[in-house]
């Protein structure tokens, strides 16, 4: 009688411990997507930006009005990088961010 009761309370503690696991588990993942939603809609909305026919590049203040809710203009900058942009030198002092695959000429 006493091995049943320690084999239940072992299988019990077992299947306490991997509901727990689960359910952490269920929640990180659905946290990683809204994360990962966000990325996606950042990068998509930055390439739709700089794949506009009638722009090569675009000044980083002209992506910052489109663009709002980063903490800094460093933040930003990540966000263009990760969407395939790379900064050239602009007119005079301002920044200009255009994608990779549209500026090859101007890559040395």
């Amino acid at each position: 009688m006493d091995i049943l009761l320690l084999i239940l309370s072992v299988l019990g503690s077992a299947a306490v411990a991997f509901l727990t696991a689960k359910w952490s588990a269920n929640n990180s993942m659905t946290k990683l997507r809204e994360e990962m939603k966000l990325d996606y809609s950042i990068e998509t909305a930055i390439r739709h930006l700089l794949e506009n026919p009638n722009y090569k590049k675009r000044s980083l203040k002209k992506i910052k009005h489109h663009l709002r809710g980063f903490r800094d203009d460093n933040e930003l900058r990540m966000a263009l990088m990760r969407a395939g942009a790379v900064a050239f030198s602009g007119t005079g002092v301002e920044e200009q961010w255009g994608l990779l695959s549209r500026n090859p000429e101007d890559v040395k």
